[in-house]
């Protein structure tokens, strides 16, 4: 049995979610006005909202000082910004602009808020033997890499020592080659 057009459009349905906080105390019917207001992209769903305690310094708001933020997770059926969003919110709901916070589902402030990361354990490396790749990478770098340039650098010397002098020319000549050799130099002759 095929599917109508209808029944493909609405399972193809996508909604699009966003974390609402604003910060300080709110009116008790709050939630409802806030879902009234956002009714204009289509409210899916909307959480009754979580409230943090008191914070000297809250997470999304380091200008204010002292306060809770009260959270929404809400899901809207039209698409739209977060900065769109969070201007409409405090435009429509009577609340300063920097009271209110839009995430976008995704945002890289989610990641570090996120509580199952503070149950990840690290562990240090240091005191563990190196794998292979590490322990080349070590022999190119300080102490050693410095040893190695030294003992290239010895190489080249002793090489040039080595070298056979052209026959025709002194040693005064290979060594001084500024002009005629036994002259003195007119820089800084009087």
């Amino acid at each position: 049995m095929s599917k109508t057009f209808v029944e493909h459009l609405n399972e193809a349905k996508k909604t699009y979610s966003f974390k609402v906080g604003i910060a300080g105390d709110l009116p008790a019917n709050y939630p409802d006005q806030l879902e009234e207001a956002l009714q204009k992209f289509k409210v899916e769903n909307m959480s009754q909202g979580k409230k943090t305690p008191i914070q000297e310094r809250p997470l999304d708001f380091p200008q204010l000082q002292n306060t809770h933020v009260h959270y929404y997770d809400v899901e809207l059926a039209y698409p739209t910004t977060p900065q769109v969003l969070q201007q409409y919110i405090a435009m429509t709901c009577g609340i300063h602009e920097s009271y209110v916070i839009v995430r976008g589902d995704g945002a890289p402030q989610e990641e570090y808020q996120d509580k199952s990361n503070y149950d990840k354990v690290y562990t240090p490396s240091l005191g563990t033997d190196l794998t292979d790749a590490e322990a080349d990478a070590q022999k190119k770098v300080a102490g050693n890499r410095t040893m190695d340039l030294l003992k290239e650098l010895e190489g080249v010397r002793a090489e040039r020592e080595n070298k056979q002098v052209p026959d025709g020319i002194s040693d005064t000549e290979q060594k001084h080659d500024m002009g005629e050799p036994g002259k003195t130099s007119p820089v800084g002759s009087k």
